[in-house]
């Protein structure tokens, strides 16, 4: 009955202070409370709810004259996502700060602190003194990773900054910094960024320090220098800027100093986004040479083999019925190969799309044109201009699509070598395509069929005169009629099956004018257990050209895969079996595993092992995978991955190579 009167009390009270001028009622359960209306007021073994805030104590103090709220003595604060328990808390209605003493829990879903003292400046911002901050949600147990401070500012959700600080790991301090920060500031300070630790094969265990530089409202620039234990030396910088609310990019430029060679890397990437409307992009990439990859630790294959680095310059216009396109193409050699591949500076493509010629009539009007000027250190240089205009008449025969293009392709080439040459090629071409769709429905199923029959024509003309550029010149003379159908199975809108089925007949091929039967199979799409098939039979010799074969099983805690792939197509001879599983362990760790088999040589060729770990605040890859090769060489890669939540990632990789004498059978 004491409590019931106390509430009752307050919330009289509370209507005629300044601490509920808000539509929020303002309410307070206690044991006892006492003081003066107008100045003070004391509640013992209290709760105050106010909204969404809540807050507990063995003591609460409201101060009228001071606008200023008290809470002494086993305090819970609570205020949407946070909570915080401390000994003591002062809050001020006027400036809606507040000051915790000895604190500590969480001041939102991702950031966890403990501090001797913890200030709040605004909604989102606190900040805290002697104390540990963790995104881990164990923060006042053992975090599986923290930082401890002297001070902290921490801007909930988005990051954190903190200034004489060590990186614990379950509590034990492993790394020392002066200065360390999330990656998102509240405001953009220059200063130290954490430290990082590498291994790079033939090089060692590196130390990377990065270093943050604030150059105006609309720049900012990442210098970093690490050491390399075995060799050398690395350096680099990030420069990153703003133009405009539509124009901006960023600049590196990374170089690697060993004992008897230097090597760097240029890239730049500046985008320009005024609208859909219209957007281009700028690509810079150029490297001294193929070992600047290898020297700096880059293991992807793609990298490591690619014949040349590719700049570009492209723009685009859009308008309702056209399209402007501007690219220009600069290839640098890695390995002297370019010197046969054709630059474009420029290429210029201007289409105007299906402008309707009577409003009676389903008659559009469609116009292809580009430009291209091509060069070559080795070998000629030219220009190419192609123009196609295109009539295109378009109906229905009930529910029958019928579409009929005619075009007319005028190229002319300009050669410029020890003469000029001029090349004039004109060629007329048909398109010619109807489809339909129909569906069989019962109470449960559904059948949804789609057949579609097409003829295309090309002129036949002798193109021996035309120089090749870049593969779209020898256009190849057609006359091809291609039919295809489309099953698709459904019940109560989910789809069980996918049937797909095409062949096609070139009238100009004198020898095996039928082309390959494609058949597509895919069951079960949408469900957890999926297969597809794909076959490819020539139909000339009814042989069984291509066959790709997958099944896939998703299960809560467990799944299987398997591709069973082989081809025997003269420029391709590949007989293999893929197969992997993932097994979730517990709630943290999950084990993965492929296996690739060659039928063809009777051999391992391929096998990966992951565990895999996710603790919400950091996640990680343990990985050991081996390729082998025809003749025994076996590479294989130990590779440790850490991502830290509002840390960034870290990569660590060891490689080595072994022999293992290999038994080529054939298959």
């Amino acid at each position: 009955m004491k409590k019931l009167l106390a509430t009752v009390l307050f919330l009289i009270l509370a209507n005629n202070i300044a601490f509920a001028r808000t539509s929020y009622p303002v309410t307070v359960t206690a044991d006892k409370v006492t003081g003066n209306i107008k100045e003070l007021i004391t509640a013992i073994n209290g709760t105050l709810k106010y909204g969404n805030t809540t807050l507990s104590a063995d003591l609460i103090v409201f101060d009228r004259k001071e606008k200023k709220l008290t809470a002494i003595g086993n305090v819970l604060f609570k205020d949407g996502n946070t909570r915080l328990l401390c000994i003591e808390l002062k809050y001020s209605l006027k400036t809606k700060k507040a000051e915790l003493t000895d604190a500590k829990g969480q001041l939102s879903k991702t950031d966890f602190i403990k501090a001797k003292k913890l200030i709040k400046l605004s909604q989102n911002l606190w900040i805290a003194y002697d104390g540990i901050y963790t995104p881990c949600c164990n923060c006042c147990e053992r975090p599986d990773w923290s930082i401890e401070a002297k001070e902290f500012k921490v801007q909930t959700g988005k990051s954190f900054k903190g200034k004489w600080v060590a990186f614990d790991i379950f509590s034990v301090p492993v790394i020392l910094s002066p200065v360390i920060s999330g990656p998102i500031v509240e405001k953009r300070t220059t200063g130290f960024l954490i430290p990082r630790l590498g291994y790079i094969r033939n090089q060692g265990f590196t130390v990377k320090q990065p270093f943050f530089l604030v150059l105006g409202r609309s720049a900012d620039a990442t210098f970093y220098f690490e050491k390399r234990f075995n060799d050398g030396s690395a350096k680099g910088i990030n420069f990153r800027y703003v133009l405009s609310p539509y124009a901006r990019g960023d600049l590196d430029y990374n170089r690697v100093d060993s004992e008897d060679k230097t090597e760097w890397s240029i890239n730049l990437n500046h985008s320009y986004l005024k609208s859909d409307y219209s957007y281009g992009h700028i690509r810079v990439n150029v490297v001294s040479s193929r070992n600047f990859y290898t020297e700096s630790g880059v293991q992807d294959t793609e990298i490591l083999t690619s014949q040349y680095t590719k700049s570009d310059i492209t723009y685009s216009k859009l308008w309702t019925h056209a399209i402007l396109n501007t690219n220009f193409v600069y290839f640098d050699s890695l390995d002297g190969s370019s010197d046969t591949t054709f630059q474009k500076l420029p290429e210029i493509n201007f289409y105007l799309m299906d402008v309707p010629l009577n409003k009676k009539l389903p008659l559009t009007f469609s116009f292809d044109s580009s430009l291209t000027y091509f060069y070559r250190k080795v070998g000629f240089r030219g220009i190419r201009i192609n123009a196609n205009p295109s009539i295109r008449y378009t109906f229905y025969t009930g529910s029958i699509k019928n579409s009929f293009k005619l075009s007319n392709l005028n190229s002319l080439y300009t050669i410029m070598d020890n003469g000029t040459d001029h090349i004039y090629r004109n060629l007329w071409m048909y398109e010619e395509n109807h489809f339909t769709n129909f569906q069989i429905k019962s109470k449960n199923y559904k059948l949804s069929i789609s057949p579609e029959l097409s003829f295309n024509f090309t002129e036949k003309k002798s193109q021996d005169n035309i120089p090749n550029f870049d593969g779209t010149d020898h256009i190849q003379e057609e006359k091809k009629i291609k039919g295809s159908l489309t099953f698709n199975f459904y019940t109560n809108q989910t789809k069980l099956a996918k049937i797909d089925i095409d062949n096609s007949y070139n009238f100009y091929m004198d020898e095996h004018p039928w082309q390959p039967w494609k058949v597509n199979v895919e069951l079960l799409p949408e469900s957890s257990i999926k297969s597809s098939e794909y076959i490819e039979i020539d139909s000339n010799t009814g042989k069984t050209r291509k066959i790709n074969t997958k099944v896939e099983m998703n299960f809560p805690k467990f799944s299987l895969w398997a591709n069973h792939y082989r081809s025997f197509v003269e420029t391709e001879t590949n007989n293999y079996l893929r197969w992997g599983t993932k097994i979730k362990l517990n709630r943290y760790l999950t084990f993965s595993y492929s296996h690739r088999y060659d039928f063809q040589y009777h051999f391992d060729r391929e096998r990966t092992y992951s565990l895999l770990i996710n603790r919400n605040c950091w996640n990680g890859n343990l990985s050991y995978h081996w390729i082998k090769s025809s003749d025994g060489k076996i590479t294989y890669q130990i590779t440790l991955t850490i991502n830290l939540i509002k840390l960034g990632g870290y990569q660590y990789r060891y490689e080595g190579e072994k022999f293992e004498p290999t038994s080529i059978t054939g298959g």
